[in-house]
């Protein structure tokens, strides 16, 4: 197990990239003990890899997590070594960190780890093997006690089973001094040679987290985010003994570094075809002879529907490869040759001197650690609330891609995920079945027309049910708004009120029905991170599961919608995006922001902070340099919907689309379950089927929030007395 930690006063803010219920776990009561051995042998069964077969099984399963969670969190580190930055985990006493070899980038070269709490201590990297990913950190903090800083096991990846449990933990998009390392739940889907493949929802900034078994022990460490949601690549923990752990302690680097592929095109995602808006000069696009506007059909032996199925077809290649591609030109047909190369272009032996470069920059530091007066060195340089375009997006993720070209990544991304073993199959949900008779009565789906648009929850018997606000607007929702009841049933229902702040509408449903309300859980206001939470749909078997992944906290995302610039003098605007606060504000390109509500501007991160840390709505001065004029900008910001809608981000957020309404919410945990836009607005049950949360928003690939329980309890009560005052108004009337 862990050792508890205290930590040491001093705190560093540091943002690393690449990287609720409300009911205490339910717990199994021993009577005896013969039930006692019971319950151990059934969580034995259960860490063993076999599946839940019963709610009991279920809530022992629980029982297991959330005792293990608060050790293995602490022992979940962020890491930034020069520009990459990722997660990491810390094991045994002697103060090793293991990582992804693609986060460390080279042996000797300076590292900072940061502790749960933000505390930064320094580390240095040791050896690497590229050809699986793995690499090795050496804390050097001088202050470093085995007694005192927390740590984690080692176990054994040689005997693990498909379908094994396993808890996966992280940092996902970067450290943030508000939530804790992030926690998801899942399976091990495949098992091939120095790959381990699960179900559990990752994303660039998880690489070099921790993967744990059901006793806490680590058995793999995550390196790549793969093409589906349950298709993601870790790698076993037994690549790091033997041999190759003492080679890496040694320093030493070996195996093929892995490089991402190139061809040398931009299109968009919006496209029904894969249409090529721009080819890039002297690519290997170019060279082949690919043209703007042409539509390219065919690639290597695959069709080609759209711009991201050719991204996935040129992500599987390894650059040097020749590829046959065929072109819609106009009414022509044009069969081509394409040589795949390496991103960037770079020749191994300019790598060589690349790095030194890099260590030469390094080495112009002073030793000392970050501290919050360095935000160039400390803060995440790109932040999606703040700026989001396909193009820079796609080179922030590049390094957690870029692996898909090595030969054994490449075999392990052609295979199918193995559905049998995902956490959500069927045959796992079933055992929740119980929680789904006891409330599943308490849910709805809103419709207009053919358009499905939500969710919704019952919460009185006299025909109320609340779902989520903005799920009720744009061009697809008309006038005749019903709700579609577990039997098939419909009913007309009206907008009675709206909380805006919490996005939550409550909806009258006309004509007489019995409806039964959903039983809301309000005698525990703590999150328990790693229980269950169920969201049902309107059958009898729970529409997807879950577990607590992150305490609350505020989603504030105001979005100033600019891509921004840096050099070592300005912060400079390089793009507006149309109808975005920015553009409503009249910013140009080429202004420099010198200052935010009078707060000078460093670097972009400090404008990005300083921009995310406001709700939509909230209105900030920029001082900006316009040539040699100095003037003064007023803008309101917006939400991302302003600008990007309910679009996912391409190949960062594979999944599926995202709420419009995704930020802006004072306090919401989040948790591991996917739900697609339309299925939020229901409720999240624990094991008793009581609600904890409601579904309000799909936010990324690994980030779906909830409302608290207590929080819906209040607006409920607040939204149905202001329904009743208006229905006794019209009464006297």
């Amino acid at each position: 197990m862990l050792n508890r930690v205290q930590h040491p006063g001093n705190r560093a803010v540091a943002a690393i990239l690449l990287v609720l219920g409300l009911i205490t776990a339910p717990s199994v009561h021993a009577q005896d003990g013969s039930d006692d051995a019971k319950v151990k042998g059934r969580i034995q069964k259960l860490i063993n890899g076999q599946q839940p077969r019963s709610l009991e099984d279920v809530v022992a399963m629980e029982e297991q997590v959330t005792k293990l969670v608060p050790d293995l969190m602490k022992a979940t580190v962020g890491i930034r070594v020069g520009p990459a930055q990722g997660s990491g985990v810390i094991v045994g006493t002697e103060g090793y960190v293991l990582t992804a070899a693609h986060v460390a980038g080279r042996p000797n070269r300076r590292a900072f780890i940061i502790l749960e709490d933000g505390t930064a201590i320094t580390g240095e990297t040791l050896g690497l093997n590229n050809t699986i990913d793995a690499g090795v950190i050496k804390i050097t903090q001088e202050d470093w006690d085995p007694n005192k800083w927390p740590h984690a096991e080692i176990g054994t990846s040689d005997d693990v089973k498909l379908g094994q449990w396993c808890i996966a933990v992280g940092h996902p998009g970067g450290f943030q001094p508000d939530r804790n390392p992030v926690v998801r739940f899942g399976r091990v889907i495949h098992k091939y040679h120095d790959v381990v493949t699960t179900d559990c929802t990752l994303i660039g900034g998880d690489s070099g987290g921790p993967l744990f078994d059901l006793t806490g022990k680590v058995i793999g460490i995550h390196s790549r985010i793969g093409p589906e949601l349950t298709h993601n690549v870790h790698v076993p923990i037994s690549a790091y003994k033997n041999e190759s752990w003492d080679r890496m302690l040694a320093g030493e680097r070996w195996g093929d570094s892995p490089k991402a592929p190139f061809i040398g095109v931009r299109g968009s995602s919006e496209e029904n075809d894969c249409l090529i808006a721009e080819v890039i000069e002297d690519s290997p696009a170019s060279v082949a002879g690919i043209k703007a506007n042409d539509v390219i059909v065919k690639f290597a032996d695959e069709k080609i529907s759209n711009f991201d199925s050719l991204i996935l077809a040129v992500g599987i290649r390894r650059p040097g490869e020749i590829v046959d591609v065929v072109v819609q030109r106009g009414e022509e047909e044009v069969s081509l040759k394409l040589t795949i190369a390496q991103a960037g272009g770079v020749a191994p032996e300019e790598n060589e001197d690349a790095e030194k470069e890099d260590a030469e920059k390094e080495n112009k530091d002073n030793g000392e650690k970050p501290d919050e007066s360095d935000d160039s060195r400390n803060r995440l340089p790109l932040q999606p609330q703040l700026v989001r375009e396909r193009g820079e997006i796609a080179a922030e993720q590049a390094v957690d891609l870029s692996l898909q070209s090595v030969s054994w990544l490449r075999s392990i991304m052609m295979l199918k995920p193995a559905g049998l073993y995902e956490r959500n199959h069927v045959t796992i949900r079933q055992a929740f079945d119980k929680v789904i008779e006891k409330s599943g009565e308490c849910t709805v789906r809103i419709t207009s027309g053919k358009q499905s648009l939500a969710l919704g929850t019952i919460v009185s018997e006299k025909g109320y049910i609340i779902t989520k606000a903005s799920q009720l607007q744009g061009d697809k929702v008309r006038d005749d708004i019903e709700c579609v009841f577990a039997d098939g049933s419909k009913r007309p229902i009206e907008i009675t009120a709206i909380n805006e702040q919490h996005d939550i509408a409550l909806l009258k449903v006309n004509g007489r029905r019995k409806l039964v309300a959903v039983q809301i859980a309000d005698d525990v206001e703590i999150p328990v991170i790693g229980s269950w939470v169920i969201t049902p749909g309107l059958s009898s078997t729970p529409l997807t599961i879950g577990v607590v992944s992150a305490k609350p906290r505020a989603i504030k995302g105001g979005l100033l919608g600019v891509l921004l610039g840096e050099s070592d003098e300005a912060v400079f605007v390089e793009r507006v995006f149309p109808g975005s606060a920015a553009d409503r504000a009249k910013m140009n390109r080429g202004d420099v922001i010198q200052s935010v509500n009078g707060k000078d501007v460093a670097n972009r991160q400090m404008l990005i902070d300083l921009v995310r840390s406001h709700l939509p709505g909230e209105t900030l001065k920029f001082q900006i340099m316009r040539g040699e004029e100095e003037i003064e900008i007023n803008a309101t910001l917006g939400r991302e919907s302003d600008v990007f809608g309910s679009e996912a981000l391409p190949r960062g957020d594979i999944g599926g689309p995202l709420s419009e309404r995704r930020s802006g919410f004072p306090a919401v945990f989040q948790h591991d379950t996917v739900v697609q836009p339309n299925e939020c607005g229901g409720p999240l049950l624990d094991t008793n089927g009581k609600m904890i949360g409601m579904n309000i928003a799909r936010a990324g690939r690994v980030s779906s929030y909830g409302l608290s329980a207590k929080i819906v309890a209040e607006i409920v009560a607040e939204l149905l007395a202001e329904a009743e005052s208006d229905e006794n108004t019209d009464k006297d009337e």
